[in-house]
């Protein structure tokens, strides 16, 4: 769990390569239920490409952070976050907010696997 609170960290206080840093050379991230709309598609594999739409991401919006409402163990190698995503627009300076959820999948030390889910109790 100390992980995946450090990676949120990153998330709100760095840049995108201060987050992909905790994640393993060949992780796969999916938007299970998330941004169709995403360039990238529903599945990124690897810090290259990972950090590349993160770059993209944050060069899109003034500010993005993730506020976790829930961190919790699941078993011995995944932990559920579940957060409030908060932005606002670069250009037009309006506010988004919604929630999502997070399903983490950790082995030695790294970040393999995340799904993301826009409806984050389906994540749960």
């Amino acid at each position: 769990m100390e992980l995946v609170q450090a990676m949120l960290d990153a998330w709100n206080h760095g840049g995108p390569g201060d987050l992909v840093r905790f994640m393993a050379d060949e992780h796969e991230w999916v938007e299970v239920e998330g941004r169709p709309e995403s360039p990238a598609g529903p599945s990124r594999r690897g810090r290259d490409a990972m950090q590349s739409s993160l770059s993209a991401l944050f060069d899109a919006w003034e500010s993005y952070r993730l506020e976790p409402e829930q961190v919790a163990e699941v078993d011995g190698e995944r932990v559920i976050a579940v957060v409030r995503e908060v932005a606002r627009g670069r250009t037009s300076g309006l506010e988004v907010a919604s929630r999502w959820g997070y399903l983490i999948t950790l082995r030695e030390g790294q970040i393999t696997r995340v799904e993301a889910y826009r409806d984050a109790d389906k994540a749960l």
